[in-house]
């Protein structure tokens, strides 16, 4: 458990930057990509997730080229109950599903969005290498 990266922390970050820049498939996939995401873990009191987290990055040509923590202005902005971040994680959900179940709101160009779907699913597929370490009543799930 010592070498799982508390999801959304920096370091969890700075490894994903790493991995999906490493990834020859995500670079193929997401080559025409040239856009800004927000993701926002929303708070869940009653699971133990207190804080509502936000961070946000660009990808540009199939590399992610900036990162941070904090709201600014992107294409799109795709949030969530911490929960539902959880489960597409653990490949429970997908994160296409997750959208049309209503489960994950996205704010933005849904037919660019769309057409980068195979890329967001490579984009995923990377972050499920990140050891996670969840917060809340999600710990007991953490993986890695």
């Amino acid at each position: 458990m010592a070498n799982r990266l508390k999801l959304a922390s920096d370091e969890y970050l700075a490894e994903f930057e790493k991995r999906i820049n490493a990834d020859k498939q995500y670079a193929e996939l997401g080559k025409t990509v040239d856009d800004s995401y927000t993701l926002v873990l929303q708070a869940d009191p009653d699971k133990g997730i207190s804080e509502t987290t936000t961070v946000g990055f660009v990808i540009k040509g199939g590399k992610l080229s900036e990162m941070w923590k904090g709201e600014r202005e992107t294409s799109f902005i795709l949030s969530a109950p911490y929960g539902v971040w959880v489960d597409i994680l653990l490949g429970r959900i997908g994160a296409n599903r997750a959208f049309i179940t209503r489960k994950l709101k996205i704010v933005g160009n849904m037919p660019r969005l769309l057409k980068t779907a195979k890329a967001t699913d490579r984009l995923v597929e990377v972050l499920r290498t990140v050891p996670t370490e969840f917060n809340g009543k999600y710990v007991d799930q953490s993986f890695g």
